[in-house]
């Protein structure tokens, strides 16, 4: 029981612990009453931080902090949501940084949006890109994912952070901002795979561009669709997609379907490098 409530630490947003007890609280409303006291899930959900003696956060769900007002007062922290939840005076010092990386991390904060009212307009994908440099030194692979759910969004995010923390997540709201953002991703910066959520109006139009562009049809390009969506799966297949994965509108459910593909795409399917991506087919 207790394995199963924490298998997925991205579906939870804080812990609530008085004596030997603790409620865990989920992103879709849940709330869940478990016999262990709060230091016990401390040592087994080492994202979290303990902000208070009673309370305990996953920090990607934080969207405000407010410092202590006086020498010896409490500070606060808010949750999506509204929640509002005290962070005693002696451990803010220890966690206000931390999680303000956190929060700039946030996936409420998606890749490539623009602050622009302006309407948005498809660049063309191009046959070639020109080399740029690139400072980046960590070795990291980039997958880039079209998510217009932010709370799926940031499940996403947590899920592949937590199991495969090697791979880069560019994070898009739209199908349109992520093709726009190809051009200037060249060498080590293009995604060795791309996901695209089916419900964004413009996905299957970035599907099709990407396939049909010489410099990224090799890119692994997968479609989630959710249950019931055959039209779309067939959309997806006839324009290229590599897979579409029907997942639950169930949160927990969604991301079981998805560590399951994550493991499969991230650690056992051959992504072609940034050299083959760039290679002409044979004749």
């Amino acid at each position: 029981m207790i394995q199963q409530a924490i298998q997925y630490p991205a579906l939870i947003t804080h812990l609530k612990g008085f004596s030997n007890y603790t409620w865990l609280h989920y992103c879709d409303g849940r709330k869940l009453l478990l016999a262990k006291s709060l230091g016990y899930f401390e040592k087994r959900l080492p994202g979290f931080f303990r902000i208070h003696k009673t309370a305990m956060i996953n920090p990607h769900y934080v969207t405000d902090l407010q410092a202590p007002p006086g020498h010896k007062m409490a500070g606060s922290i808010t949750l999506k949501g509204e929640i509002k939840l005290p962070v005693s005076r002696r451990r803010w010092h220890e966690v206000v940084d931390p999680i303000t990386i956190a929060m700039l991390k946030s996936p409420a904060s998606f890749q490539a949006a623009s602050a622009s009212d302006q309407p948005e307009t498809i660049q063309p994908v191009p046959d070639s890109v020109e080399p740029a440099t690139h400072n980046r030194k960590q070795p990291y692979k980039h997958v880039w994912i079209v998510m217009a759910d932010e709370m799926k969004a940031g499940l996403v995010r947590q899920l592949i952070h937590e199991k495969w923390p090697q791979w880069w997540i560019e994070l898009f709201e739209t199908g349109t901002r992520l093709q726009n953002a190809l051009p200037a991703a060249v060498g080590s910066d293009l995604p060795a795979m791309i996901i695209l959520d089916g419900s964004e109006t413009r996905s299957m139009l970035t599907l099709k561009s990407i396939k049909e562009s010489r410099d990224y049809r090799f890119i692994p390009t997968l479609v989630l669709s959710s249950a019931g969506s055959q039209d779309l799966s067939q959309e997806g297949y006839a324009s290229g997609a590599n897979s579409v994965i029907v997942h639950p509108s169930d949160l927990t459910r969604f991301i079981q379907v998805l560590e399951k593909t994550f493991r499969y795409w991230l650690t056992m399917a051959a992504a072609p490098s940034a050299s083959a991506i760039n290679r002409p087919l044979a004749a």
